[in-house]
């Protein structure tokens, strides 16, 4: 099952995924780390989850900016919690976190919400390449770099639904006009790990509605 609820003042959307007896898994925690915290402690206890899987898509402050507040409570709670990160995007987590996200907002002219949201990002415990799957979980993630070199999108519920970040929206894709980003990276990506992917597939995109690979691969022929 997958909840998803939207955080923060630019709508990022969060997804929570149960199921019984499984890890939970948080995709993108990036604000409002009280209410994430909130609900994925009121999943646990549906689910009977024996740990907790943070999964990020990239690294960009709008998807990550809940984390350590989200790690602070599940610490509190004593409950078990890992954070996954792509491979690619290292340098957005850890001591290079800050230079690189003030890079970030700077290029796209955005700095008022990098001083209003930045705060000291952690290391990942496990950085992740295309084609991992996350331990106790049918989620497996997918290589889909052009937004960030590291992005990714994360197949789930037996490959019936995508947790897409910011690589794939309704009727759109997301932005390459930052330095780690590219305009025809993301496309390929779009084109060679998305658009083979069953038109029913249910795309849960980083930000607004939710589409179908069907509906979206039209505009990738």
């Amino acid at each position: 099952m997958i909840r998803s609820f939207s955080v923060g003042p630019i709508g990022e959307n969060v997804y929570i995924i149960e199921n019984p007896g499984a890890p939970l898994v948080i995709v993108d925690p990036g604000a409002e780390p009280d209410r994430i915290l909130s609900e994925a402690l009121a999943a646990i206890a549906r689910s009977s989850a024996p740990s907790v899987i943070v999964a990020l898509t990239h690294g960009h402050l709008d998807h990550v900016a809940g984390l350590p507040g989200l790690l602070s409570g599940f610490a509190a709670a004593g409950t078990e919690v890992k954070t996954y990160a792509p491979e690619g995007d290292r340098d957005y987590f850890g001591e290079r976190a800050k230079a690189t996200n003030e890079r970030v907002f700077t290029s796209i002219g955005a700095m008022a919400f990098f001083r209003k949201h930045w705060i000291d990002m952690p290391e990942a415990d496990v950085y992740f390449g295309h084609g991992f799957s996350f331990p106790g979980t049918d989620v497996v993630a997918l290589h889909t770099p052009g937004h960030t070199r590291g992005s990714s999108c994360f197949l789930a519920e037996s490959a019936s639904s995508l947790m897409a970040g910011d690589t794939l929206f309704r009727d759109g894709r997301g932005r390459t006009d930052n330095f780690d980003a590219d305009e025809a990276t993301i496309v390929h990506s779009i084109r060679e790990r998305l658009c083979p992917l069953h038109d029913a597939v249910r795309v849960w995109p980083g930000h607004g509605e939710q589409t179908t690979i069907g509906h979206e691969k039209r505009y990738y022929r």
